[in-house]
């Protein structure tokens, strides 16, 4: 089907009372929705309805355009076998499979179905009241943005936010840095990446601080487009990306503690300027004036190299980092220095200078913009 040429950037999804603009897809084609959410959500609410087997009233669950055959969880589990156990059809392990997410309330005691949105996404809690509780009763995380309400597993990795509403509200303040606290999962895997990572015989430093990155909504479209468009044309899932470190110069406090989260408007400083705008390859060499590999964005996975490239004022007891997310596709590795590359050999799409020759730590080379975003500030001393 020829894609629909009426359809631009600033239309609107077409999903009822949503504002967001589509989605552009790699070839340059919108589509009518702002992601698959609203794609699959649409179906439900126009598609022919069947009736459910077991209540014989409500319309069946369709799950990615796929008609289940009843119309819950709770209708679902209310089959039973001769025997007395409960049934859930072969038809129904299309629900939700995330072992987070329960057919039973997760408050302890509760005996009632979790709750079932319209877009058939599905709460740990039957309630409002019983998902409430659980962040002071069972020490659940909360959300990165408004610390009211538990994280939501809106798939199989738990989200940042407790809704899409809290996802969306918090894009309007980027570009912005939210706190991670040191008992969250996020805190403790970014802390021991950081720890399994320092390679130098230096003694290791502590992190202290941990802090999502929240960028611009067009750069984060920019990367995801392209972390996709990769994906599909060298068929490695996620387009081959990887968690990899960057030091660089911080010119104000920012990270330090809780009060210390407005970005400055120094524009020596480097660490605010990429989290309000990401990296820049035109910034090559205004630092060191080399790079082995030619003119690109320098990371790598040994976090104590980046820090030696980490400045900071001394003011502050601490130093930080940043850990980015680098599509890094079909990768060339090299082994003796090549400082004329503008771009990766032909069929590749990063460059990964490997220890040896002329390295004694890794390096990873992107040469596009977009294949890099900055996803944690980590403070450390």
């Amino acid at each position: 089907m020829c894609p629909d040429t009426k359809r631009t950037q600033a239309t609107v999804c077409a999903f009822p009372n949503c504002t967001n603009t589509v989605w552009q897809d790699p070839d340059g084609s919108f589509s009518s929705y702002c992601g698959t959410t609203h794609k699959d959500a649409i179906a439900l609410l126009t598609s022919p309805a069947s009736v459910c087997k077991n209540c014989k009233q409500r319309p069946v669950y369709i799950a990615n355009g796929r008609r289940l055959g009843y119309c819950g969880k709770r209708c679902a589990s209310s089959t039973k076998t001769a025997c007395g156990t409960f049934v859930i059809t072969r038809r129904i392990s299309a629900l939700p499979t995330n072992p987070k997410v329960v057919a039973q309330c997760h408050t302890a005691g509760c005996t009632r179905p979790v709750f079932l949105g319209s877009d058939g996404s599905a709460s740990q809690w039957c309630s409002q009241l019983h998902r409430s509780q659980a962040l002071k009763d069972d020490g659940i995380e909360a959300c990165l943005f408004c610390r009211k309400q538990p994280k939501a597993y809106l798939t199989a990795i738990p989200s940042d936010y407790c809704s899409r509403k809290c996802g969306q509200e918090s894009s309007r303040f980027a570009p912005a840095i939210l706190p991670i606290d040191n008992h969250y999962s996020g805190f403790k895997e970014v802390s021991q990446q950081f720890r399994d990572q320092w390679k130098h015989k230096t003694r290791i430093p502590n992190v202290v601080k941990v802090w999502r990155i929240i960028g611009e909504k067009a750069l984060q479209d920019d990367f995801a487009r392209y972390k996709l468009s990769v994906e599909r044309k060298r068929t490695l899932p996620g387009g081959n990306s990887k968690r990899r470190w960057h030091g660089t110069v911080r010119q104000c406090r920012l990270g330090d503690d809780d009060g210390q989260s407005v970005l400055c408007q120094d524009t020596a400083c480097s660490l605010c300027s990429i989290i309000k705008s990401s990296f820049r390859v035109a910034k090559f060499g205004q630092r060191t004036n080399f790079g082995r590999f030619g003119q690109g964005i320098y990371t790598s996975a040994t976090s104590s190299k980046a820090n030696d490239y980490v400045d900071g004022p001394r003011s502050s007891p601490f130093k930080a980092m940043l850990l980015n997310d680098v599509v890094l596709g079909n990768v060339k590795r090299l082994y003796a220095n090549d400082p004329k590359l503008t771009q990766p050999p032909a069929g590749f799409d990063s460059v990964i200078g490997e220890p040896g020759n002329c390295l004694n730590y890794d390096e990873a080379i992107v040469y596009k913009n977009k294949a890099i975003r900055p996803l944690f500030l980590v403070v450390y001393q």
